[in-house]
């Protein structure tokens, strides 16, 4: 924890301890306006009539035990042993009563307003300033837990985001892009808000309960004990409905989760939609989770109001029973209740009336509790989905201490030793797999869907590492060292990757295409822009380089937007290049035009494309054919269509297509 939280907690629990007092002292303020202000007299007269009563009160117990010590000793009963005890306590307490009088008796002389009216200016005035501190505190308490919660909730969303991005898809879990945006997003917020309530309310109230039931205790405590016994009963109930609103909640926020999958999906496929005029069964698809969602929250509404009910039932029956054990002790002026001692001495009006205001200041901090358990669960329930994002360790992990990476002039050797790779336990996709890519090479990678192209370059930057075959899973090796001991982000440096699925940000041309060379000049943007025969288009732009595409690049066309992905590998400069169906998307004409940059650009650079088009088998210097998740033959075109009845059939079949 952070000292800049621990100094707002620290704050916001001392604001809580003070507001906790003065709500217990104006409370108590009922005693004096009760005993003195409503019987017309002044402190002075007060503490003077309660000295004589006090001493009155030791002369008659004294005298009593007198008489009680008189009788013989025959007659002396375990009737008068009892009395005889139940005096000396009672003695002792009055005593002590008229001690503390005595003792603040000259204060109030000397300080004190010498008429009764003056007397109810002076309490209202001192209830005021009680209040006004209070009002203070809680504002004070109020911004100091809202700064603890906020900064939780932008902490936990900086460090999820931050480590989400480390991972993999499946290793932050199998709920998909909008799963993962609803934890971090409002499942976050869940937490906060739960922080807020925790160091808030849930501090906050209890302490203004205990200094209710602490103003209670000092006037009759035994009564204090009688008026809850009625606590255990709420508080096994309140538990069983946390338990229910936890679960609640739960099913809930993973449908919220559901629920924007929906929206995301069917916004984003608008024209899959349209197009197969599915626009009815989403709309109902859309209002199932909806409704669904709908209900969980109408039952977590429901367990609230009971949860509130329950206090609220407590509250009243601590009243209820301490209104008749008190009122019975007042009107009669006993001091036992069904044998029971119960007080001292008799309770007067006045000790009644601030022992029931405080169990009603009692009251409304229960009343408040009522909303902390549902919020308080949630934020447990979302805590249970967010943290996994923070605590998950990615697979591919840096090395201790990395190697510095190789160069080379023609760029670096890639080599595949014996590879594994399995994304499930004992479903191999590559099957020690063995090729090795020269240093300046140029290779295409060709295999029917399956065969395990793609996993086969999502090694070469580390996206996965090899796996299976009991761990013996082989290496990956730039220039004869195995990748695993290279920095990541020094490794993916030197790898350039340009994908079919074109990936661009909300963002301008310009800021597109040197993503990733963020200290690119203007002039080496449109240089890399050029070199991918984007600069014509891009230039017919409204602003040029700083016109915004808009989300994925949707201003733009596909072979516009595959040219400035491809535009952003050409910037970087990287020493490999991997080519994913990288022209899948662009005519024919704007093809041949890259086909002639691509053939300046991958000079001295190894390069690796996956292709289905004949025409870019033209700029390799040799075609991978890979079948199963292994090669079966690798060599030049007229290699291959010579010996290989694999490559004749792909020829003759998509890659002919492809053409």
């Amino acid at each position: 924890m952070t000292l800049k939280y621990r100094w707002s907690l620290l704050g916001s629990f001392g604001c809580s301890l003070l507001v906790a007092i003065l709500w217990g002292a104006n409370l108590g303020a009922v005693y004096p306006f009760v005993e003195i202000v409503l019987q017309n007299k002044t402190l002075p007269q007060w503490a003077e009539q309660r000295i004589e009563d006090s001493t009155a009160r030791i002369i008659r117990h004294e005298q009593r035990l007198a008489e009680l010590g008189s009788f013989p000793t025959s007659a002396d009963s375990s009737a008068t042993r009892s009395e005889t005890r139940s005096i000396e306590y009672e003695l002792k307490a009055e005593r002590s009563r008229l001690a503390t009088t005595e003792y603040w008796q000259p204060w109030i002389d000397r300080f004190a307003p010498t008429d009764a009216y003056r007397t109810l200016v002076y309490l209202m005035g001192i209830m005021f300033l009680a209040t006004l501190v209070r009002c203070v505190c809680l504002m004070g308490n109020m911004v100091y837990v809202a700064r603890v919660g906020h900064r939780t909730v932008l902490d936990l969303q900086q460090e999820a985001f931050g480590n989400v991005l480390s991972l993999e898809s499946h290793e932050a879990g199998g709920g998909g892009t909008s799963d993962l945006i609803s934890r971090i997003r409002d499942e976050t917020q869940m937490i906060g808000q739960a922080v807020i309530t925790l160091f808030g309310k849930t501090v906050r109230e209890p302490l203004k309960m205990a200094a209710c039931l602490i103003g209670a205790a000092y006037v009759n405590w035994r009564l204090l004990i009688l008026s809850v016994l009625v606590c255990p009963l709420a508080g096994f109930v309140l538990a069983m409905l946390a338990r229910a609103t936890r679960r609640a909640a739960k099913r809930a926020i993973e449908q919220s989760a559901n629920l924007m999958d929906r929206l995301y999906e069917a916004i984003a496929y608008q024209r899959v939609v349209k197009s197969f005029t599915m626009e009815d069964a989403e709309r109902f698809r859309f209002s199932g989770v909806a409704q669904d969602i709908y209900k969980k929250r109408m039952r977590i509404a429901w367990l609230e109001s009971l949860s509130r009910t329950n206090n609220e039932l407590l509250g009243v029956s601590m009243i209820t029973l301490s209104v008749l054990a008190g009122g019975y002790l007042a009107l009669t002026q006993q001091t036992h209740l069904l044998g029971m001692r119960m007080a001292t001495q008799p309770m007067d009006f006045g000790s009644v009336m601030v022992f029931f205001g405080f169990l009603i200041g009692v009251a409304d901090p229960l009343r408040k509790l009522g909303d902390v358990y549902s919020t308080v669960q949630q934020g447990i329930v979302a805590a249970n989905r967010v943290f996994p994002l923070i605590d998950t360790k990615p697979a591919v992990t840096e090395p201790v201490s990395p190697a510095p990476m190789p160069t080379g002039a023609r760029g670096l050797s890639v080599s595949l030793e014996n590879v594994w790779f399995e994304y499930q336990p004992g479903a191999p996709v590559l099957k020690g797999l063995s090729l090795q890519f020269p240093a300046g090479s140029s290779t295409a990678i060709v295999g029917h869907n399956g065969c395990g192209k793609s996993t086969l370059i999502n090694l070469l930057p580390r996206f996965f590492d090899p796996t299976g075959n009991d761990g013996n899973s082989g290496s990956v090796q730039f220039n004869g060292q195995d990748i695993r001991e290279f920095s990541i982000r020094r490794l993916r440096q030197n790898v350039g990757y340009v994908t079919q699925q074109t990936m661009l940000f909300n963002d301008t041309v310009a800021n597109n295409i040197a993503y990733g060379a963020p200290g690119a000049s203007k002039e080496e943007i449109v240089s890399a822009a050029k070199e991918a025969h984007a600069d014509e288009f891009i230039s017919g732009l409204e602003s040029g380089y700083d016109t915004l595409i808009g989300q994925a690049g949707r201003s733009l066309s596909g072979g516009q937007r595959q040219r400035v992905s491809l535009a952003r590998a050409i910037l970087k400069d990287p020493q490999i290049l991997i080519l994913d169906e990288a022209t899948s998307q662009i005519d024919p004409e704007s093809e041949n035009l890259i086909h002639q940059t691509l053939r300046q650009f991958i000079r001295n650079r190894t390069t690796i494309m996956i292709t289905h088009r004949v025409s870019t088998l033209d700029l390799v210097d040799q075609i991978v054919i890979m079948k199963d998740g292994n090669v079966i033959d690798c060599g030049t075109h007229s290699q291959l269509i010579a010996r290989c009845n694999e490559y004749q059939r792909m020829r003759n079949g998509y890659l002919e297509g492809a053409a």
